[in-house]
């Protein structure tokens, strides 16, 4: 049964309606319902198939070439692979659909016959997605970060400190995304089409190349606040290498304190209030729309 249709029988809404308002009770019901569809069906076992893919690569790579160094490895895998590739498509596939999988399932009517403002349905129902992108993003890349140094030898302390700033990189980073996709599916119907573009071409093109443009990618963010925080060198005979720096185009050289680019306080600021500001927008934008729905005919 989908959750609208659930919540139009709850009885924490039965209450809000013979109140004439709406209430906490009703929200946390839509909340919950929310968060249950979106932890069960083929989209989640999909999602976690792909987000397995990472933890694979590694005990892959540990099997076939014992001596490649575990932090190349978690360059690779953790900050290169996880958020050009599997943040954006997760959050795509969450946050499009919050309003629109209600419209085409045909279950929006029992939201909207009910005493929930509009805006109040999309946020709450954004929260419960970024709850879920949040947990799966956070349970695997914890099992990646185990895949990566198990048997490598390094220091227990060290790896449990890096994996946690991964964490929490990785779940800035899609709090974030979906919030933006979340606005763009009020503005497009082609949300999962433009959506996808986006991430190519920004995220995955322009945000690799040392251009302004890249000011307006989440992961140049989450990429200057990662090397602002974690050390990405590798030494070997004598010689180090910073392939970070190298590979998301960063002039060390010239600029070693890299006072050309956002620090790291104006990153976590710049991201957080583009999250909240694209979400106060598509709130709005939905307590405007006037949604066509279907409803029940007397037989």
């Amino acid at each position: 049964m989908k959750p609208a249709s659930q919540l139009s029988d709850s009885p924490a809404v039965h209450r809000c309606a013979s109140a004439g308002g709406f209430g906490l009770a009703a929200l946390w019901s839509l909340y919950v319902l929310t968060f249950r569809q979106h932890m069960h069906g083929k989209r989640w076992l999909i999602m976690a198939a792909l987000f397995l893919l990472p933890a694979g690569l590694a005990v892959l790579i540990r099997a076939t070439s014992p001596d490649a160094a575990a932090i190349e490895m978690d360059f690779l895998l953790a900050f290169m692979f996880i958020p050009q590739a599997l943040l954006p498509l997760v959050a795509l596939v969450y946050a499009s659909g919050i309003i629109n999988d209600e419209q085409e399932d045909q279950t929006l009517t029992y939201l909207l016959i009910r005493p929930l403002p509009k805006w109040a349905i999309y946020v709450v129902k954004m929260l419960a997605t970024l709850t879920t992108t949040i947990l799966l993003t956070a349970f695997f890349t914890v099992l990646t970060y185990v895949a990566i140094y198990i048997g490598s030898g390094a220091a227990g302390g060290d790896v449990a400190l890096r994996c946690l700033k991964a964490v929490g990189i990785h779940c800035l980073a899609v709090a974030t995304y979906c919030c933006l996709f979340g606005l763009l599916s009020l503005l497009t119907r082609w949300a999962l089409i433009v959506g996808i573009v986006y991430a190519a071409l920004f995220e995955g093109l322009l945000a690799n190349m040392p251009f302004g443009v890249r000011l307006v990618t989440v992961i140049y963010y989450t990429r200057l606040i990662a090397y602002r925080t974690m050390d990405f060198k590798l030494t070997q005979m004598g010689r180090t290498e910073d392939f970070a720096a190298e590979l998301w185009k960063l002039d060390v050289q010239n600029d070693p304190q890299l006072l050309e680019h956002p620090s790291l306080r104006l990153c976590f600021l710049v991201l957080a209030v583009a999250g909240l500001v694209f979400t106060m927008i598509a709130a709005f934008l939905c307590s405007q729309r006037e949604f066509h729905v279907k409803t029940s005919q007397a037989t």
